[in-house]
């Protein structure tokens, strides 16, 4: 039976406006900046994303979790918290498990890539730097200090970089950029964006190297 024109056409639309049953949605991309929230914690910000071989991580403020932690982000899980060192630096990394709903990416934030990771050199005192996180977006300043010790309730942390950048509850962990080189994750700070302050971070540097890690970089 020959169909009319009109009942062709519009089988045709409905036939377009469908997608195929085996065409499964693509994974959305995960990585530095990606809004980060544990079961024991409140909203973090990844700092980058980092891999070892094939397997992907996030590297991220330990206020994102501990060991053994599920992550998820946008309500959907991203992996484990595998390591945490000892003694503590105030990073974790997390493993990516889950690889059907995410995909890691070397930029910054993920959805809309402003600045595409290339390495991780490390910059000197009075060098600009830039920080992303989920609460306050892009901030800048320069580097003031480094090997900086803090006292916080858990412990003393080491070896950290001081910054005239501001940042927010909800930032931490977030990553730190000097032009398309990764530094460092934020950890701290004092004040806030809107009257100024400071804040500190982990380099980024010092948890690849303890965990065998590589940075991702962009495309």
């Amino acid at each position: 039976m020959r169909l009319p024109r009109s009942m062709f056409c519009l089988v045709l639309a409905l036939c377009l406006a469908l997608p195929p049953a085996a065409q499964a949605s693509a994974p959305a991309p995960l990585g530095g900046g990606s809004v980060l929230q544990s079961s024991a914690s409140s909203r973090c910000t990844a700092g980058f994303a980092a891999v070892a071989g094939s397997v992907g991580y996030l590297i991220a403020s330990s206020a994102c979790g501990r060991p053994g932690d599920t992550i998820r982000s946008a309500g959907r899980v991203v992996g484990v918290v595998v390591g945490a060192q000892v003694p503590p630096t105030g990073a974790i990394i997390i493993r990516v498990t889950n690889t059907t709903d995410w995909r890691l990416v070397g930029s910054i934030p993920p959805t809309d890539g402003r600045v595409t990771i290339t390495g991780s050199v490390e910059a000197p005192v009075g060098t600009s730097v830039c920080r992303y996180g989920a609460t306050t977006g892009w901030h800048c300043g320069i580097i003031q200090a480094k090997n900086v010790s803090i006292t916080f309730p858990e412990g003393t942390l080491t070896g950290l970089t001081r910054t005239s950048v501001c940042a927010e509850p909800g930032d931490n962990g977030g990553p730190f950029v000097s032009g398309t080189q990764a530094q460092g994750v934020l950890i701290g700070g004092s004040g806030n964006c809107s009257t100024g302050g400071s804040s500190y971070f982990v380099p980024v540097n010092r948890v690849l190297s303890a965990y065998g890690l590589t940075i991702l970089a962009g495309t």
